[in-house]
């Protein structure tokens, strides 16, 4: 017969098992959980940029050196049928891989489409900015309109006097490299800077940071970029970039490229 004390000993034992049993299932349940939401995220996500191709029949994506090592012609498997390529910021930085994506993107050469983009300083004397630019990008403007990317500051457009100032240097450097290249040029902004922008720059190309994908004409826009944060499975892996569509009918984009 057993004592109090070996019965107390093995409900213990039994208890602690239970527990065990417990705190496993706890965890399978929370593994399930994750790996569902996350299965749940990225069938939205592949959802959601498979809505994106069918209503904008032109996807792309604009990349800079946080995407790493990029395999263009996986990318181009995705879907995605143009890259912009970061080129300098101002008048004394350079993407780190641009030299390298612009070679491997095969230029003008690929099935991809190829632009590049470089950022505006409103810190940085225009000439000077113009002038990097081309030094660091040669002739390696690829096929698109060149883009000039206008970071969303007070010093840009902060006010009306700062605006009228924004206006006045973008003018100049649309007109530098329009000569210099025989390139359209385009300018990128917020929906704000450009409300600020549009009345001020007639006859400029626009594309707009808008996730909403806003309706707008395509003779006002012709980029739209709808997910600054976005990225694709590339080869296998993840890659980091931001999301764009043409704004426009894929015959028109085709006209738009200066092949």
């Amino acid at each position: 017969m057993q004592s109090r004390r070996q019965s107390a000993s093995i409900y213990q034992r039994l208890k602690q098992r239970r527990m065990r049993r417990w705190r496993w299932l706890l965890v399978l349940i929370i593994v399930g959980l994750v790996g569902g939401a996350s299965y749940g995220v990225f069938h939205w996500w592949q959802l959601r940029h498979q809505t994106m191709m069918a209503k904008y029949p032109v996807t792309g994506a604009a990349i800079d050196q946080d995407a790493g090592f990029l395999d263009f012609q996986a990318l181009s498997k995705t879907g995605v049928k143009f890259v912009y390529l970061k080129t300098t910021v101002g008048n004394r930085y350079t993407d780190d891989d641009f030299a390298g994506n612009y070679s491997r993107s095969g230029g003008s050469g690929n099935t991809l489409k190829v632009g590049v983009y470089m950022v505006y300083s409103p810190n940085s004397p225009v000439l000077s900015q113009t002038t990097y630019f081309e030094k660091q990008v040669g002739s390696d403007t690829g096929t698109l309109p060149i883009m000039i990317s206008v970071p969303d500051t007070g010093s840009s457009f902060g006010s009306a006097k700062a605006i009228e100032r924004t206006v006045a240097r973008l003018t100049a450097m649309i007109a530098t490299l329009r000569t210099d290249y025989q390139q359209p040029v385009l300018l990128w902004t917020s929906t704000d800077g450009y409300q600020a922008l549009k009345g001020k720059l007639s006859h400029t190309m626009f594309s707009l940071d808008d996730s909403k994908l806003t309706k707008r004409s395509p003779q006002d826009v012709q980029f739209i970029s709808y997910d600054d944060n976005g990225s694709l499975i590339v080869a296998g892996e993840r890659q980091s970039m931001s999301l764009m569509v043409y704004n426009g009918s894929k015959q028109s984009f085709d006209a738009l490229s200066n092949e």
